[in-house]
């Protein structure tokens, strides 16, 4: 008797757990199917408020060049075309006739604002801007409307009155820089692009900034351009020509870290020259090394059967360029030399060779974390 009562009140409880345990995984799948539908809706929600679209929008006018609808948009339109719609909307047309219009997100100082520009061929044309409706999506994302809309065009000449043309003349220099035309600071209204990185953003460690490049389209009034440039520090920096009607202003080097540390990364790029060769174990460039980075996967993978049989290896005419400190504990630069592989019958094998470091601070030395063989 006692037996059957045990057993059954074994299975009661055993049906009350099963019961609790369904009831369970139901709530805790329909929570899950909520949480899904709720998420689906997060994303989409997320999605239809980013500015790209409000972007695709305005761009679509350029695109199909609706010069009529963007007259009314832009007040330098008027400016233009001496407040001639029907003139502004001719000339747009033939300027842009079979031309490339594309466009992409510019730099804005404004943390409030969107900024795109509209280039013809690579030139830029046009810019606008996005900025807050005031309105939010049902997940409280804020959506975005056009701010301004500014036609970059010229009309050339008296004779010419009425012919417009893109703005010539295009400069690239380092964000923080200052670039001066004809005395005039270049500013973000005259930035074609900018955002563009100096260095791969994987050639750096993890948290350090790679600096970037602005590009900027002018006009030039007085003939041929003069150009000129300062640092972020206000030091003035050379302006390069790069093709026609282009210039460049390279990231200024740190000279007074460079002279400090040009012997030590020469004598770096000779060991790890030797390693290439067989003539330095991988213990003996190893140590040089940050451990775990790309430095030491490249290495160690680095095949160096390549070199022909020599009696002796040589680093000369070595020198340091593009030095550049980009934290308190990590620097780029560039190390060429000549590396000489002499055999034992007095025969040289010259191979012109330059090398790309990423160097970082551990422990208080400098080690090896990547490496561009050039």
């Amino acid at each position: 008797m006692d037996n059957k009562k045990h057993r059954k009140k074994k299975s009661l409880l055993s049906s009350r757990f099963y019961r609790i345990y369904f009831v369970v995984v139901a709530i805790a799948l329909i929570a899950i199917i909520i949480g899904l539908i709720w998420l689906r809706g997060a994303v989409a929600d997320y999605e239809v408020a980013q500015p790209v679209h409000a972007a695709a929008e305005v761009a679509t006018l350029f695109e199909e060049g609706d010069w009529d609808r963007i007259y009314d948009l832009d007040t330098s339109a008027k400016d233009i075309s001496g407040g001639d719609r029907a003139q502004y909307v001719q000339s747009m047309t033939e300027l842009t006739d079979d031309g490339d219009i594309a466009w992409s997100q510019a730099f804005s100082s404004n943390p409030d604002e969107m900024k795109y520009t509209v280039t013809l061929d690579d030139d830029k044309l046009a810019t606008f801007t996005l900025v807050p409706s005031g309105q939010t999506t049902g997940h409280g994302n804020r959506l975005w409307k056009l701010g301004t809309v500014t036609t970059h065009v010229a009309v050339e000449g008296t004779e010419a009155a009425g012919d417009i043309t893109v703005a010539p003349y295009r400069v690239k220099a380092p964000v923080g820089y200052t670039v001066n035309v004809n005395g005039r600071e270049l500013t973000d209204a005259d930035a074609i692009s900018t955002g563009e990185a100096i260095f791969q953003a994987d050639f750096l460690p993890e948290g350090v900034a790679a600096p970037t490049m602005t590009e900027y389209a002018f006009f030039s009034e007085e003939g041929e351009p003069v150009l000129s440039a300062r640092d972020a520090s206000g030091k003035e920096v050379p302006v390069e020509p790069d093709g026609d009607n282009r210039w460049i202003c390279n990231l200024k080097e740190d000279e007074d870290f460079k002279s400090q540390f040009s012997d030590a990364i020469i004598a770096l790029a000779e060991r790890v020259a030797k390693y290439t060769v067989k003539d330095l174990s991988r213990n003996g460039v190893m140590k040089d090394v940050a451990s775990e980075s790309p430095a030491e996967t490249i290495l160690k993978k680095f095949s160096n059967d390549w070199a022909p049989p020599h009696k002796t290896a040589t680093v000369t005419d070595a020198k340091v360029t593009d030095f550049h400190v980009l934290s308190d504990d990590c620097f780029t630069c560039h190390v060429e030399f000549t590396f000489t592989l002499r055999t034992r019958r007095g025969n040289d094998y010259v191979y012109p060779t330059s090398y790309t470091f990423c160097i970082v601070k551990r422990k208080g030395a400098g080690k090896l974390y990547n490496i561009n063989f050039n």
